[in-house]
């Protein structure tokens, strides 16, 4: 059994399991400082002493996409586009009002995964929201997406970053940055509580299975996202 088998949660923003850290001592205390050597992890004093690598979750040597968990894969940034609902059917959009298609300008940015098959991804997994966006002049989409797993458990990811700042928004003109309004407030704050009614009453891998829909969105299947 894996880690994402055991684990049952939402992530409410993007770019979530990028790079492995690792805690060290400092003259205050233990596990004060982070370690993280990135692209220079090879040389690391950490490594050659048969620590695992402090670098991106995704690559070699020991790759371990934050898909594998989340069901998403961070793409890129920065990005500022609309926030597009594909289904709003899904338990995860009741008592939103929402239509299919409708969309929440903003809500979008500033970094956005999607799901990317073309690396370890849980299935079923369901595309609740499918918005289109473009990306230093390419071409791609930003994906909200609910998994379950063998074990029984649900996972939930937004897939933007700005769905914590959408949280505050209030308003016409929003308490929050980007442009982010009080409808878009209303929809997060409405989503993001019928998480935990369905978590808490019991796995909600069983509760509410997923179904899989990922080839209604990418026909031709997933390609990898850049530098994945």
């Amino acid at each position: 059994m894996g880690r994402a088998d055991l684990y049952q949660g939402a992530t409410g923003g993007a770019n979530c399991c990028y790079r492995r850290i690792r805690y060290e001592p400092s003259p205050v205390g233990p596990r004060r400082t982070v370690v993280c050597h990135k692209e220079d992890y090879a040389q690391a004093p950490d490594r050659r002493r048969g620590l695992p690598p402090t670098n991106d979750f995704r690559r070699a040597p020991a790759p371990d996409p934050g898909s594998s968990l989340l069901g998403v894969l961070y793409e890129g940034y920065p990005v500022d586009a609309p926030y597009v609902v594909s289904d709003p059917d899904h338990w995860l959009m009741a008592g939103t009002g929402v239509r299919r298609g409708e969309s929440f300008p903003h809500l979008v940015g500033v970094e956005f995964d999607r799901v990317d098959t073309a690396r370890p991804t849980p299935r079923p997994i369901e595309i609740v929201a499918h918005s289109p966006v473009v990306c230093k002049g390419r071409r791609t989409h930003a994906d909200s997406a609910y998994a379950t797993l063998p074990g029984g458990a649900g996972v939930f990811a937004t897939g933007t970053m700005r769905w914590v700042e959408a949280l505050e928004a209030t308003g016409p003109g929003g308490t929050a940055n980007h442009g982010l309004d009080g409808r878009a407030g209303a929809f997060t704050r409405t989503v993001t509580a019928n998480v935990p009614e369905v978590f808490s009453r019991g796995p909600a891998g069983r509760l509410r299975p997923a179904a899989d829909n990922v080839a209604a969105h990418y026909p031709g299947g997933a390609r990898p996202a850049p530098g994945a």
